[in-house]
């Protein structure tokens, strides 16, 4: 049974990265097969997705607390996770 991503906390962004990192290492390599290539092109994409919403959030927060100083409430991610 697979485990659902709502049980475990979510990767950090470094941890995102440098997993995408591995996935384009991987990518790279001439002998790869190509299913086992789209399966990482796949998981690549997600991840890519993954922090660009992760980089858009933190835009949105310094660009909140650089207009009046607040923070941006962390209700709303909790809601949306």
């Amino acid at each position: 049974m697979a485990k659902s991503s709502k049980d475990q906390p979510s990767p950090s962004i470094t941890q995102q990265m440098a997993e995408l990192s591995d996935l384009v290492e991987q990518l790279e390599d001439p002998e790869i097969e190509l299913e086992a290539a789209l399966v990482l092109y796949e998981k690549g994409v997600q991840l890519s997705s993954s922090i660009q919403k992760t980089l858009e959030s933190a835009e949105q927060r310094v660009a909140q607390v650089a207009a009046d100083g607040s923070l941006v409430e962390e209700d709303n991610s909790a809601a949306e996770g």
